[in-house]
């Protein structure tokens, strides 16, 4: 079975939207966990799937929700690089891509 795994970075943006939706809603943040967790095992069993992007990287949108999985493959699965929302800069997290590798 393929694995997703999050950079240090993508996991503190994971949480931290994760608490700020559920502050706006009780259940929300975990909704929305639920559905990053879908989206990243999607990713993982169909890495291909994601739309291609700068540095071998793709990305997969997440339901319901304004933001991608920015992910690249590895030896064990996908790494994923920025849980990324729509706000954001394009390619902020191109950066991590090169420093953490895959």
């Amino acid at each position: 079975m393929t694995r997703a795994r999050f950079t240090r970075e993508a996991r503190a943006e994971f949480l931290a939207q994760t608490a700020y939706y559920e502050t706006l809603r009780k259940g929300l943040g975990a909704r929305f966990r639920a559905e990053i967790e879908q989206a990243a095992q999607l990713a993982a069993t169909f890495p291909l799937h994601g739309r291609p992007g700068p540095a071998s990287t793709r990305s997969r949108l997440v339901a319901d929700f304004p933001f991608k999985l920015v992910y690249a493959q590895a030896d064990f699965g996908i790494l994923i690089h920025a849980v990324a929302g729509d706000h954001q800069l394009p390619e902020y997290w191109l950066g991590r891509v090169r420093r953490n590798g895959t």
